[in-house]
């Protein structure tokens, strides 16, 4: 058991919950991600939990929507409100500065990427302060006449959600306040087939000026990256942008926010407000992290000259050349390349062996497991339809022969006692049946195996079990179901035999991409890395049964603070 010191030092850790507006892996939430949590981990030495809540409000904006994330948060902060909150994007914002009553009564705000007017009007309220974006849209102008002073034609291209309308809005008065001869042309919300069909159809002299296109006019969704990465095929002419998570990914670049700069300030923001400051009295900040930046590969297929970029530009994905390669290996002449190259051989025949043997070893290792699965299968089904029934049998013949020998007090007692043990056998029969292969798991689906398998463990090890479920997949194969119920079977026994906590959390859901488990237990905790060759076997087998089912699985514990456990398996084709 955790010692007082541990318990007092868990409970008064601080919590921050971060709201992100967009859905879970969306390039830009990483970018976000990335620079929140290495401010956080920099400046923050205490003990800190971090919960992520991914909103999603680009794609669902329905009011049922929003009152179940409403009701969601209030319920599961309301035991122990967070010590701040921090939503990123302007959506997240909006809800919590809308709900903040309701959900986080009192509990101080830092925003992450909020337009300026937006920023002030939430600075204004009590305990907010965060960090604010601009878009230099006249910076990225004026780089595409510099760079291509032979296009005249400028094709503006942005989705037609609420928000995206918005930011179109903001850059035909941008262009406008500029007063230029090039001809601009704004195209909204096509469908994705239209809209690569007009880029790959443009006039030679177009440059194009990519905005954002999360969803159509028709209400069809999309990801900003990979439209880019579409049009970049479909047309040999320059793409520009605002924001540097698309470089790399088919713009040529342009005066770009930086969005992994924006979540570093916003968590610096945090960590002051975590260590006492006031928000009211910290001032907005963010307004200087924007950089001309370029992809070298995008400048070369375009003939751009390098010394044509603006003073100060950052070039990145540059290809080095060839005396920065080789330069040096060719002062050790002919002979030294042929040796390296003799050593390079080897190396790859031997990676390629020791490829080869790790593949087999992986296979071997899922033939094994599927054998003794189906040995399980077997074993259960001989319990439950012949032993079982063998021994209901006896206990009934037993019963009517204790009906016989009623007027035999000794018989009566003993048929009665032989009776009563031939039904704790029969049942411990079916017990040991259900263990060794979960027939409710075939029958009834992986959701309701799990809650039954919780249900079991909280009676035998009188340990409080909390199983929530959102809905999952129609027709989920059989064996992610087996998969993911046998890691949950692990995580549990290891739970009871090893943590000694009072209270243990199943959860399991999905999203229109994966599915997720995490189990969590309070008890314990252990050193991932040091843990006994027996409780080794165990975490090795929950790895190779996600590694199965072509899932990840993570294994954070530290001694002292519990452990967690989660799985995400991506859902198959068709049963989304």
């Amino acid at each position: 058991m955790p010692s007082l010191a541990q318990e007092q030092r868990l409970r008064s850790a601080k919590q921050i919950v971060i709201l992100y507006t967009h859905r879970t892996l969306t390039p830009i939430n990483a970018d976000w991600d990335r620079g929140i949590r290495s401010s956080l981990a920099a400046g923050f030495d205490e003990t800190l939990d971090i919960e992520i809540e991914y909103l999603n409000l680009v794609r669902h904006k329905d009011p049922d929507y929003l009152r179940g994330w409403i009701e969601l948060l209030k319920t599961k902060y309301a035991a122990k409100p967070p010590d701040l909150v921090l939503p990123v994007y302007v959506p997240a914002l909006e809800f919590t500065l809308q709900h903040r009553e309701t959900i986080f009564p009192n509990v101080p705000i830092v925003f992450c990427s909020a337009p300026p007017k937006l920023a002030e009007q939430a600075h204004a309220q009590p305990k907010v302060t965060g960090v604010a974006f601009r878009l230099d849209i006249a910076g990225t102008f004026e780089t595409v006449r510099r760079l291509h002073p032979a296009n005249n034609r400028l094709m503006v291209l942005s989705g037609s959600s609420e928000l995206e309308r918005g930011m179109t809005r903001a850059t035909q008065e941008a262009i406008l306040a500029l007063n230029t001869s090039m001809e601009v042309e704004f195209v909204e919300g096509l469908p994705r087939s239209q809209l690569l069909e007009k880029v790959a159809t443009a006039d030679r002299n177009t440059s194009f000026l990519m905005l954002t296109y999360e969803e159509d006019s028709v209400g069809t969704n999309y990801s900003t990256l990979d439209i880019v990465e579409q049009m970049s095929t479909a047309s040999a002419a320059p793409v520009y942008g605002l924001y540097d998570t698309l470089l790399g990914h088919g713009i040529v670049g342009g005066s770009l926010q930086s969005a992994e700069s924006q979540g570093k300030l916003a968590g610096e923001l945090a960590v002051r407000v975590l260590k006492g400051e006031r928000p009211e009295d910290m001032p907005i900040i963010g307004f200087d992290t924007i950089q001309v930046m370029f992809d070298a590969r995008q400048l070369k297929r375009l003939n751009v000259s390098l010394d044509s970029l603006p003073y100060g530009s950052h070039v990145l994905y540059r290809d080095p050349t060839l005396w920065e390669q080789f330069g040096r290996y060719v002062l050790f002449g002919v002979t030294a390349i042929l040796v390296q190259s003799m050593i390079i051989a080897a190396l790859l025949v031997n990676r390629s062996r020791r490829f080869r043997a790790e593949r087999e070893a992986r296979n071997l290792a899922g033939k094994i497991l599927t054998a003794q699965e189906d040995e399980r299968r077997y074993l259960a089904r001989e319990m439950h339809d012949d032993l079982s029934q063998r021994l209901a049998a006896s206990a009934i013949e037993a019963g009517n022969l204790e009906q016989r020998f009623q007027e035999s007090p000794e018989s009566h007692a003993a048929l009665g006692s032989l009776k009563k043990n031939l039904i704790a056998i029969c049942d411990d029969v079916h017990r040991l049946s259900r263990q060794i292969h979960p027939a409710i798991l075939d029958d009834f689906g992986l959701a309701d195996a799990l809650h039954s398998e919780c249900v079991r463990f909280a009676d035998r090890e009188r340990v409080a079990v909390e199983f929530r479920s959102g809905e999952l997949p129609a027709n989920l194969p059989n064996e992610v179901a087996l998969c993911l119920y046998r890691i949950a079977q692990e995580a549990l026994w290891n739970a009871a035999k090893y943590a000694h906590s009072e209270r243990v959390t199943v959860e399991l859901n999905a999203d229109t991409e994966f599915i997720h488990l995490e189990i969590r237990d309070f008890g314990r905790g252990f050193d991932p890395v040091q843990v006994s060759d027996r409780r080794g076997l165990g975490l090795a087998s929950m790895r190779e049964r996600a590694r199965l089912a072509r899932g990840t699985i993570n294994i954070y514990s530290e001694p002292g603070k519990g452990a967690k456990i989660t799985v995400q398996v991506p859902v198959p084709e068709g049963e989304s």
